[in-house]
Formats: C-alpha cells, structure tokens, sequence
C-alpha cells in the first residue's frame, strides 16, 4: 500500500521570529490532514490544499515537503504541538505522527486509526464515535470528553496513553474504552454514563464524580467520594477477559499482577442513579 510522507519544515508560516531567532508559535487549523479528504487527490491538488494559520490561509507546500502520493495512510515528522484538529473527524485510514501534535487531535473521530509517537494537546479523541487512538506520550485534558454544553462524550472507539492523561478524561463518555498506562489527573470518568476506564497509575481526586453507569478499574488505592458503596472484594471474571481483548485485539501491555487477586468493588454515584462501579486493585 503507498504512503504519504510529510515532512514539517523547519521553516513554515506558523513561526513567530524575532531577529531571526523563534520565540513562538502560531496555531494551525489541520483539519485537512484526514486521510478521508486526501486518498483521493492527485498530487497538485494536495500540494494546494489550505491550513488556516491566524486569519491567513496557507498551502501544505508552505508547510512541509511532501513525498510518495496521496494515500490513506499518511505519516507525519516533526513537532505538530501547534497543529489542531489533526484527523478530526476522519472515518478511515490511518495517521502516524513522529512528533507531538495540538488540540482536538481525531476530536469526532468515527473510524481509522491515529498513533502520535509524542506527547498530544487537550480534548484528544473528544466525542469519538469510533477508531483506535494510541499516543505514546502524554495526552491534555478532557480525553474523550464532551464539549462543554454537549450531553455525550466519547461513544464507541478506543483510546490507549502510554504515558499520562490530564483532568476530566472520559467526562460525560457513553460508550468505548480509555486506557491509560501512566497516572490521570482530577475528576477521572466525572459524569460519565457507561463504558470502561482503566488506569495503571495513580488518579486524582472526585473519580467518578457524578457517574451513572460504567465501569472504572484502578490499580492504584485512592480515597472515593462519600457517595459511593462498598460491595465486595472479589476476582471478576469479565475482566480478565476484557483484559486479553486489549492484549489480543489491541497489543496493550497488562502488567501481570492485575491479572490475578482480589478487587474492592464500589458502586455510585448515589447523586445519580448509583449503577457505576468502580474496581479497585487489591495489594496483597
């Protein structure tokens, strides 16, 4: 299968100077880098494509050299953090960054797959409904989130960090799954109505604030809200299974000790209708 090679130059429209010397960056809209709106351009046409940068449009060709043609699979180098909306809504193919990328990175993603081999900016993967995400470094705040004022966060996909997530990951979330290998901030799954969470790390405070379904699994001991219950400690079955699904489907790594031992098993919020749970880790 042909690739899209594209190389960010060291040089691009997005720089702020002074004496010729960097002290910044402008933002650039990028929701044109989606393999939807590029497979099927001839190689000109890419080449013109725009990105707004402030109030002034510019071409790809201002922004990066570009090799191979126009495909569904397009690999990215350089740092992006200034780039937004990178795969935003896309239904297929797949991005792979060699670098950081900026906010609303695959935000209203439906399908495909996106790898940034970085760190990326808040409101990755916000209101997926589909996709496979998987950031090698470090994600902002509101993962798979709802937009403020919106009721359905992320609502099928999946999402897998490597490194450490910000506050409000997986507010308001519906459906699909969250992994996070490294630690999460403040107020993990707040709102969330269902699908799965797992952290390996450790978490902040308020997780679960406000949730009414789903399940959150923790291997970290933390201090719960006062509106959840103590049920049982137990080994779920389900999980191991949900377990060798990410090793098997997905190449996610489950440190060993999760898969054996006991669970404390909390349900909330009792604010709202009280069906989450929340599975804790048990150290011997």
């Amino acid at each position: 299968m042909s690739k899209l090679r594209l190389k960010l130059k060291e040089d691009n429209p997005a720089l702020i100077k002074r004496d010729n010397e960097v002290i910044g960056k402008v933002p650039v809209e990028a929701e044109n880098i989606n393999p939807d709106l590029i497979k099927d351009l001839n190689l000109e046409d890419l080449k013109n494509l725009e990105l707004l940068v402030g109030k002034k449009t510019y071409k790809f060709k201002d922004f990066f050299e570009i090799a191979g043609e126009p495909a569904p699979e397009i690999e990215i180098y350089g740092d992006l953090s200034n780039f937004k909306y990178i795969g935003a809504a896309m239904t297929s193919g797949k991005i792979i960054v060699d670098g950081n990328t900026g906010m609303h990175t695959a935000s209203e993603m439906k399908g495909g797959k996106i790898e940034i081999r970085g760190n990326t900016g808040d409101w990755l993967g916000a209101e997926m409904t589909g996709g496979f995400i998987k950031i090698y470094g470090d994600a902002g705040h509101y993962v798979g989130a709802a937009f403020r004022g919106d009721k359905l966060g992320m609502n099928r996909g999946l999402i897998y960090i490597k490194g450490n997530a910000g506050n409000f990951t997986a507010n308001k979330m519906r459906r699909g799954e969250i992994i996070i290998n490294g630690n999460c901030g403040d107020l993990l799954a707040a709102q969330m109505i269902a699908g799965s969470v797992y952290v390996f790390g450790k978490c902040g405070s308020r997780v679960g604030a406000g949730m009414k379904r789903g399940t959150i699994i923790l291997s970290d001991d933390i201090k719960l809200l006062p509106t959840f219950n103590y049920n049982i400690s137990y080994n779920p079955n389900f999980l191991n299974t949900a377990y060798n699904h990410l090793e098997d489907d997905y190449s996610i790594k489950i440190p060993d000790y999760l898969k054996s031992g006991n669970y404390a098993r909390y349900t909330g919020d009792n604010t709202e209708l009280g069906k989450g749970e929340i599975l804790i880790w048990e150290k011997e």
